[in-house]
């Protein structure tokens, strides 16, 4: 069933890669949050620290028919409690297409691949990956600097169920210039549903972020 889905969402992914952005730019941006966590780990209820969680992006676009836009996305999810320590980072790379774009409307959809590298209680290193669906908006407010965005990576697959999506609004500071400076702000939600390498994670994490960005 798992094999069937991805075989299905492959080909909707491909079928829309006829529209594509009408030049190369690349972007790179760092969100902070600072949230509470709540969940398990290793089959025990938590009580968590508040964490900071950093995660730094880069987007690259191109006009090139058939071939993926590509995201890089890392983030920080380590998380301590009594007698716990976890130190675990996400790594993902979403392959995606754009089949809606105008000049104040853009749509994404693709697959994003995520690598989980964590050590855990400071002895037990682990890793896994996880396939995940890719989708995203953003537009811009006609006559303004201000837009809105909305990006999330879910998985639903088997004992995975994890997720990882935000929204939150935008200003252009320097809109005329080459190098754009973008401020951002919003929500972000995530669940971290790990059981793998001997490791149970069912964690979860919310709050608002803020974040800067700069496109070339």
């Amino acid at each position: 069933m798992k094999k069937y889905s991805l075989s299905l969402l492959a080909a909707s992914v491909l079928a829309a890669g006829a529209a594509q952005a009408d030049s190369f730019n690349i972007a790179g941006g760092l969100d902070y949050m600072y949230s509470d966590m709540d969940g398990s780990a290793q089959h025990q209820d938590r009580n968590y620290s508040s964490n900071s969680l950093w995660t730094t992006y880069v987007d690259f676009r191109h006009p090139l028919l058939m071939v993926p836009n590509v995201n890089f996305q890392a983030t920080d999810l380590s998380s301590d409690a009594s007698g716990f320590d976890n130190k675990l980072r996400t790594y993902d790379f979403a392959f995606y297409y754009s089949p809606f774009e105008l000049d104040t409307l853009t749509l994404n959809t693709g697959l994003n691949y995520r690598r989980y590298d964590g050590t855990l209680n400071h002895n037990h290193d682990y890793s896994n990956y996880a396939i995940m669906l890719y989708g995203a908006a953003e537009t811009q407010i006609p006559g303004t600097d201000l837009g809105a965005f909305a990006d999330a990576r879910v998985s639903h697959w088997d004992s995975d169920h994890s997720h990882d999506w935000k929204v939150g609004v935008s200003y252009v500071v320097f809109p005329d210039d080459i190098l754009k400076l973008k401020l951002r702000a919003g929500y972000r939600n995530i669940r971290v549903n790990y059981n793998e390498d001997s490791v149970q994670l069912d964690q979860h994490m919310d709050n608002w972020f803020l974040g800067a960005e700069l496109r070339y």
